[in-house]
C-alpha cells in the first residue's frame, strides 16, 4: 500500500492509518510526504506497529518517505535512497527476489527530470523483476486530469515518453478514476491521477494478476493506493467459451479425430454444438495438457541422460531422441498457444522465447476483466 498523507502527525491521520492497516492488511507500506522527522516522526512509527521500517525524514516541513514492512514475512534490503525515492530488494520465502522502488516524486519540475533520469539509468543496468509505486506528481495524458489547465500537456507528453523509453508498464487500476483533488467548490475543483503502480515486464510476468485498486480519499489530497501482487478476490468465474486451439492441428490424430467425428449430413448449427464439445473432451483426453507434458518430457529427458552419462545404452538412446522429439513438439505447441492468445499479427521466425507474448496476454487479460462494479 503507498499514501501520499500529506502530513503524519495528526491524531486523525494515525486512526485512518490503522483502520487501513486493519482492513487491508499490507505487508510493505509506504507513507509520502509525512513533513516530520526526528523524535516526532520515531514516536510515530512505533505507534504504527510494523517491526520493520525505513525512514527518509522530511526537509523542514516538506517531503518525507515511511517503509514499513513484516518481517516475519519477507525479507528486505535497503539499496539505495533519495528525497524522492527509497529502493529495496524484497524476497519472500524461497522465491526470486524483486525490486520495490517507493516513489515520491517533487513538486519541482527540474527535480522530478532528475529523477525520472536517475530511473531510466537504474533501469538499463536492472536485471531484477521491479515495481515502482507511489506519487509521481504526473499523468500520462490528458484524460488522467479533470478541470485542469491545457498547458500541463506538454508535462502529460514527457511523462508519457519517460515511460514508455524505461519500458514501464502501467498496472491500471480498479475504484475512482483519480488519486488526487482539490478545490472548495465545483469551478475550483481539480482531480489527477498522481498515484500509480509501473513495473517492468520481469515483474509483470512473475505476478500476472497483480493489480491496483484506488482507495477512498480521507485525510489527505490524496488517495491510498492498495496494489495486491496476486490480485485481488476475484468475481465468480462463469463457464468459459469454446475456443478452437490451433496447436490441436499439429498432432497426428487430430486428422483423423476430424474425419470421424465429424457428420456432414447433420444441419450445421447443431453439429458445431456437438462438435465443439466432442473437440473438449479429446483435448481433455487425447492432447493432454501441454504445460504437464512439458515437466513429464523434461524430467523423462534428464533422466535418460543422467543414466546415459553412466554408460552407453541402445534403448536408452532411442529413448532420448524420441523424448527430444516429443519436447520440441510440445514447445512449438506452446509458442503457437501463446501466440493465438495474444492476438498478434507477427512471429519472428524460429524463436521460441514466448516471453513477449505471453506478456501481451497479461496485459490483455487484465484489460479485460472485470474486477469491480
Amino acid at each position: 500500500m503507498t499514501w501520499n498523507v500529506q502530513g503524519a502527525g495528526s491524531a486523525s491521520f494515525l486512526n485512518t492509518l490503522k483502520e487501513l492497516i486493519r482492513k487491508y492488511d499490507p505487508t510493505i507500506m509506504a507513507l509520502m510526504e509525512t513533513k516530520i522527522s526526528g523524535r516526532q516522526a520515531e514516536a510515530v512509527c512505533k505507534k504504527i506497529g510494523f517491526d520493520g521500517h525505513f525512514r527518509v525524514d522530511a526537509q523542514g516541513f516538506s517531503g518525507g518517505i515511511w517503509l514499513f514492512w513484516k518481517s516475519q514475512l519477507i525479507q528486505v534490503q535497503i539499496l539505495t535512497s533519495d528525497t524522492q525515492f527509497v529502493s529495496m530488494t524484497v524476497t519472500v520465502n524461497n522465491h526470486p527476489p524483486w525490486i520495490f522502488t517507493a516513489v515520491y516524486a517533487s513538486p519541482q519540475e527540474a527535480a522530478r527530470h532528475s529523477l525520472w533520469h536517475h530511473m531510466n539509468e537504474f533501469s538499463v543496468n536492472n536485471s531484477q523483476p521491479w515495481l515502482l509505486a507511489g506519487d509521481f506528481n504526473e499523468t500520462k495524458s490528458m484524460e488522467e486530469r479533470k478541470n485542469c489547465s491545457d498547458d500541463l500537456l506538454r508535462r502529460c507528453t514527457y511523462f508519457g515518453n519517460w515511460i514508455e523509453s524505461t519500458a514501464l508498464i502501467d498496472l491500471g487500476f480498479t475504484g475512482p478514476p483519480f488519486t488526487w483533488s482539490r478545490g472548495l467548490n465545483p469551478e475550483t475543483k481539480k482531480y489527477a491521477r498522481l498515484d500509480r503502480g509501473l513495473c517492468n515486464q520481469d515483474w509483470r510476468l512473475l505476478f500476472e494478476d497483480a493489480g491496483v485498486h484506488h482507495l477512498l480519499q480521507n485525510q489527505s489530497d490524496h488517495c491510498p493506493i492498495v496494489i495486491a501482487p496476486y490480485g485481488f478476490v476475484p468475481l465468480k468465474q462463469t463457464i468459459r467459451p469454446f475456443k478452437f486451439q490451433a496447436a490441436w492441428l499439429t498432432h497426428d490424430n487430430f486428422t483423423e479425430f476430424l474425419k470421424d467425428t465429424w457428420n456432414r449430413d447433420m444441419p450445421l448449427y447443431p453439429h458445431l454444438y456437438h462438435f465443439s464439445v466432442a473437440l473438449s473432451n479429446w483435448n481433455r483426453e487425447v492432447f493432454g495438457n501441454l504445460y504437464h507434458r512439458k515437466k513429464q518430457l523434461w524430467n523423462r529427458l534428464a533422466g535418460a541422460q543422467l543414466h546415459l552419462a553412466q554408460g552407453y545404452n541402445p534403448f536408452l538412446v532411442k529413448l532420448e531422441s524420441r523424448l527430444q522429439s516429443e519436447l520440441d513438439l510440445v514447445l512449438d505447441q506452446l509458442e503457437l498457444l501463446w501466440f493465438q492468445k495474444s492476438r498478434t499479427e507477427a512471429i519472428r521466425d524460429g524463436d521460441r522465447n514466448t516471453k513477449y507474448y505471453h506478456l501481451s496476454t497479461i496485459i490483455r487479460r487484465r484489460v479485460n476483466r472485470i474486477e469491480a462494479l
